[in-house]
């Protein structure tokens, strides 16, 4: 069977299991991960497909209102490989007690599982009006809950540094703790931190920050977020580069209505969450595509055949009907996929059962020979 045929089949088991999902709240997500973990490569944290995210976005904190399941659908073929949820305020005027969202967080990350698609979520409202102890109490609440979900990425909070460059000391002990809190519940979730209001204050500024929180991130599976509403596309592009070649990565998770930006972020190389079709209301998730479309920007999208086609990709474990392949070199029956022979294509990554990254390519090393009884997942790209 060609790649082709085993891609649209894989494609075909996910849109059944789709379908059969409930489309009112679900409960906490479960069953077979169908992404694994986000990891850094280069200047910005990539799917594990190798690709950059590119996140259509939906208001929780401002609605408390959940998009319907087909709207996800609908953005899916449209480029998006995740959603960016603003979950809950951090301020006092939300909709009611840290966890009101979790039932309709709990269906968009359900559903983005079983669509294949990622959720990076976060927490609105303006850092002047922010409760510092709401945040690392929100944290302990969700930090937890989706832990063992390998599709989901924690953003600690909003703007904390809002029209600012430097965040008071007060500010940067709450990234710490609230670091550290999620690091407690949830190990191996990547953590998204500061997520400037806008990059003004140049690359030094920038390179201070971070290094104010160095002695408690492990940047290696951490980095930071910032909004894309000044400078200039081409100053931010720079300081993306300069700040990349030192080491860290960013993704921007909020920018205004700019086809400027998107070609930008695009020629970085970087992860981004538009901003448009996000406040709920009468807005749908799916406008996304309306927006996507107009500003004639070009990629090989994870899925469906527009504005390219698709990244190829091959999951081993879809050639079986059940989601399971249970004979390894020796011969033992465990849950994951054959991984004894050499495998045949450009391998993009390995994981465990957990999702939890063994290899992949950017490392620059080998495909180890042997990867245990553990090894879960192998994805293949064209």
């Amino acid at each position: 069977m060609s790649q082709s045929k085993m891609r649209d089949t894989f494609v075909y088991v996910v849109s059944v299991f789709s379908l059969l999902a409930a489309c009112s709240c679900a409960a906490v997500a479960g069953g077979p991960p169908t992404r694994g973990r986000v990891h850094i490569e280069g200047n910005t944290i990539v799917s594990d497909w190798g690709t950059p995210l590119r996140m259509g976005c939906w208001s929780l904190d401002i609605s408390n209102r959940c998009f319907a399941r087909d709207e996800l659908v609908t953005a899916k073929f449209c480029g998006i490989n995740g959603v960016h949820v603003y979950c809950e305020l951090t301020t006092e005027n939300s909709f009611g007690a840290i966890g009101y969202a979790s039932q309709h967080m709990d269906s968009i990350v359900e559903w983005c599982r079983q669509e294949s698609l990622y959720v990076v979520m976060t927490f609105g409202g303006p850092i002047r009006n922010t409760n510092l102890q709401k945040i690392l109490d929100i944290w302990e609440f969700y930090a937890p809950r989706y832990a063992d979900q390998t599709h989901v990425v924690y953003e600690i909070k909003n703007e904390g540094c809002y029209e600012t460059y430097h965040c008071a000391e007060p500010v940067m002990q709450t990234y710490r703790d609230a670091y550290e809190i999620i690091r407690k519940h949830a190990p191996e979730t990547h953590v998204l931190l500061l997520s400037h209001s806008n990059l003004k204050g140049g690359i030094n500024s920038l390179w201070e920050d971070v290094d104010r929180l160095s002695t408690v991130v492990d940047w290696s599976n951490a980095s930071f977020a910032f909004h894309g509403y000044a400078p200039s596309a081409g100053e931010q592009v720079n300081m993306i580069r300069e700040l990349g070649a030192k080491g860290y990565a960013m993704t921007c998770t909020e920018f205004p209505n700019s086809g400027e930006l998107v070609r930008a972020y695009e020629s970085a190389g970087i992860s981004y969450a538009h901003f448009e079709a996000c406040w709920g209301g009468n807005r749908s998730l799916g406008d996304i595509c309306a927006h996507v479309k107009k500003y004639g920007v070009s990629w090989q999208p994870d899925f469906g055949d527009w504005p390219q086609p698709h990244v190829e990709h091959l999951p081993l474990w879809s050639r079986d009907r059940d989601w399971r392949v249970q004979r390894y070199g020796g011969g033992g029956e465990r849950d994951g996929v054959l991984v004894g022979g050499r495998p045949q294509g450009d391998v993009r990554a390995v994981y465990d059962l957990t999702g939890r990254l063994l290899w992949h390519r950017a490392d620059g090393s080998s495909i180890p020979a042997a990867l245990g009884a553990g090894a879960h997942l192998v994805k293949y790209s064209r």
